[in-house]
């Protein structure tokens, strides 16, 4: 009888392990959060990426090629927020955003991503250029989804959106023609799989969502309501597996991949500071002292070239350190909230008063 039950509670304990997951609302990002995602943009690993349920997958030890920050402040004070009335946040940086659930936005221009969540997912509103095409601010019409809730496996959830922006707007009409550039996006995400995921980061139960679809980038010539002319220009394929975990907030990983579902690059979470809890994956002997701070930090712990970065992600202030602690001038700096980030990708926050 003793065997017996130690039997069955092995296979109880087996069963949790790899209890399927429902991601919520409360799972995704919040105003405030930012995280550190590495970027493998060589992957040499092979998996079976089928559809499936109790999978396990294990992708440790993969390659750091570049190290970037996903941050998203409130987007309260913004200047221009009235024109993006439904969103709480923003990520900065270029067009094609290069970390997290990205969402599709103007060519390659630099901006803000326009985010905002609510019982029915991730959304991205719009975006916002600051340098490429100018000031002005463009709409995902209807807002594009980048992850749905409550998501459980077999679930599944259709998208269409589109943006569009005048490129070469005249005051000559009626004898010119402007130019509209449009880009058309129809994706399904799909929960095709949950299991246990393994990274550098951890291991966690999660579900995998599969978002596929295409991308359509048409230039227009139009005179009022009439059109001269529409051209495409280029198609893509949207093809890229979310592993989202409870509580994370943003996907465990990311992979890109071809049609053909070959790897081409690997996002992975390796560190994130929550704006209503403790920073995750940072030891006890990294620390910045005083923090808040006025002129000068010091910092212990981190090691070689380390970078300044600001809520945004923007880099403003790069050094190297020459031993285990190093006393940094912030002067310069705004108040706000920094991150500080050395060549290992070992993260801290600091707060400049």
């Amino acid at each position: 009888m003793k065997n017996l039950y130690l039997i069955l509670s092995g296979l109880l304990l087996g069963i949790n392990a790899f209890s399927q997951i429902t991601i919520q609302q409360a799972d995704l990002l919040q105003p405030g959060d930012t995280f550190l995602i590495h970027v493998d943009l060589n992957p040499t690993i092979s998996t079976d990426l089928t559809p499936g349920a109790d999978m396990i997958w294990d992708f440790t030890d993969l390659q750091n090629d570049e190290s970037n920050f996903a941050c998203y402040p409130p987007s309260d004070d913004l200047e221009f927020i009235d024109e993006f009335p439904l969103s709480e946040t923003y990520t900065y940086g270029p067009g094609y955003i290069y970390a997290g659930p990205g969402g599709t936005a103007p060519m390659n221009n630099w901006g803000y991503l326009m985010t905002f969540t609510n019982s029915q997912g991730l959304f991205a509103e719009g975006f916002y250029s600051d340098y490429g095409m100018g000031y002005r601010s463009t709409y995902n019409t209807p807002p594009e989804l980048l992850m749905f809730t409550p998501a459980n496996y077999l679930d599944e959830e259709v998208n269409i959106s589109y943006w569009e922006v005048v490129v070469n707007e005249t005051v000559e009409a009626p004898y010119n023609v402007d130019t509209l550039y449009r880009r058309d996006v129809s994706k399904t995400l799909n929960c095709d799989a949950w299991g246990e995921l393994t990274t550098d980061y951890g291991t966690y139960a999660v579900l995998r969502i599969h978002e596929t679809g295409i991308s359509i980038d048409s230039v227009f010539g139009y005179n009022g309501i009439i059109t001269y002319f529409s051209t495409e220009v280029s198609r893509d394929t949207i093809n890229n597996y979310y592993f989202w975990a409870k509580e994370l907030r943003n996907p465990l990983m990311t992979l890109h991949c071809d049609y053909e579902d070959n790897i081409e690059r690997i996002d992975y979470l390796m560190g994130a500071i929550y704006a209503d809890k403790s920073e995750l994956h940072f030891t006890d002997d990294l620390y910045i002292y005083p923090n808040p701070a006025q002129d000068i930090i010091t910092v212990q712990g981190l090691l070689g070239k380390y970078s300044i970065f600001d809520i945004a992600g923007k880099f403003l202030i790069e050094g190297r350190f020459e031993n285990n602690y190093q006393i940094i001038d912030i002067s310069t700096l705004q108040c706000g909230y920094y991150f500080i980030q050395d060549e290992n990708g070992s993260i801290l926050k600091f707060v400049k008063n």
